[in-house]
């Protein structure tokens, strides 16, 4: 059938047009019995709601923005499946804005893109969640938002994230299982909260284990396969070599592993290296990289989720929603043999 309208859907379901309205924009406060009548009619119809005439009618776009500054692709592409896929459940369409954080100008940019581009709600990813110039102007125009892994959790705007400290600490404490007392560690990029969270657990492992804090084994990356080249070209050539390196995430254990094959030290052998956030090129690359996998698709998920409670002016459970991490083992380490 063509041109199946909602009038036809009301018809078929019995009820009337503002009550399929409610339905399709799953409204609060409309009864099971409806609900079910709705969908039936729907189905048997092949009935697919216009998003524009949907906006039209409600003010509404049926589009939220998600906005990021972020250097790894693996983690970016990931969190976007999750916000589609809940938005896809909530009837929302996903735009993206990537934008540098390090910009002279990201405010203006940031307001620029907002005045132009029209959106129901607004994702802010890390660090741009923590940037409180752009949370003010969002809480100031009542524009809906929610945040992904920020540093301050004091505000009283809805926010997802996973348990890096929890997660970072559990790692070393794997390392520290396998005889390793030399650690070395290259921090991520300093604006971001994940960086020092990670380090935190990293740092709380040593102290549970009576294993002393030595700065020479700590570098600072950037998130980055060049970073992670870098500092593992600095930690592989000093006199106090680590025996294992933990690098805060899998693109910089990439390039660790890079210049451990180009100095001819074997891994895992000679130097265990494990990296963070099961990025693909852990899995791509010989020996894959023991990492953590973090929860990306479910955190881009729970966002749109409370974003869409906020917009539709509906409570929700918790303001924030942490989530654990899980320890994938692989073939890029083993028992310190030093």
């Amino acid at each position: 059938m063509s041109n199946i309208t909602i009038k036809d859907v009301a018809a078929l379901a019995g009820v009337s047009v503002k009550t399929v309205s409610r339905v399709l924009n799953k409204e609060a406060n409309v009864r099971d019995v409806m609900i079910e009548r709705v969908n039936k009619a729907v189905k048997e119809l092949n009935f697919t709601p216009n998003p524009m005439a949907r906006g039209l009618r409600g003010h509404k776009t049926f589009i939220i923005s998600l906005l990021y500054s972020n250097p790894n692709p693996g983690y970016i592409v990931e969190l976007q499946k999750g916000a589609m896929q809940q938005g896809s459940i909530d009837g929302y369409n996903l735009q993206i804005f990537p934008c540098d954080h390090t910009a002279d100008d990201l405010y203006e940019t940031v307001i620029t893109f907002l005045k132009n581009s029209p959106q129901d709600g607004i994702i802010l990813t890390h660090p741009i969640c923590d940037n409180k110039a752009i949370i003010k102007y969002l809480e100031d125009n009542q524009i809906p938002f929610a945040r992904i892994s920020p540093l301050y959790s004091d505000h009283n705007s809805p926010y997802v994230g996973s348990d890096d400290e929890k997660a970072a600490f559990e790692m070393t404490q794997y390392l520290i299982s396998l005889g390793h007392t030399k650690i070395g560690f290259i921090k991520g990029h300093p604006d971001f909260a994940a960086t020092q969270k990670r380090f935190d657990g990293y740092k709380r492992a040593l102290t549970t284990n009576a294993i002393g804090f030595d700065e020479e084994l700590i570098k600072q990356g950037l998130f980055t396969f060049e970073s992670g080249e870098a500092c593992a070209r600095q930690l592989l050539t000093q006199d106090n070599k680590p025996t294992a390196i933990f690098a805060s995430n899998d693109y910089m254990a990439a390039g660790v592993l890079k210049v451990a094959k180009q100095h001819n030290i074997n891994v895992p052998s000679e130097l265990t290296i494990t990296g963070y956030d099961d990025a693909p090129v852990s899995k791509q690359l010989w020996p894959p990289i023991t990492t953590i996998k973090q929860p990306i698709y479910q955190l881009g998920m729970a966002a749109v989720e409370k974003l869409v409670h906020i917009i539709k002016k509906k409570s929700y459970k918790d303001i924030d929603s942490i989530y654990d991490c899980e320890l994938i083992i692989r073939d890029s380490s083993s028992p310190c043999i030093l």
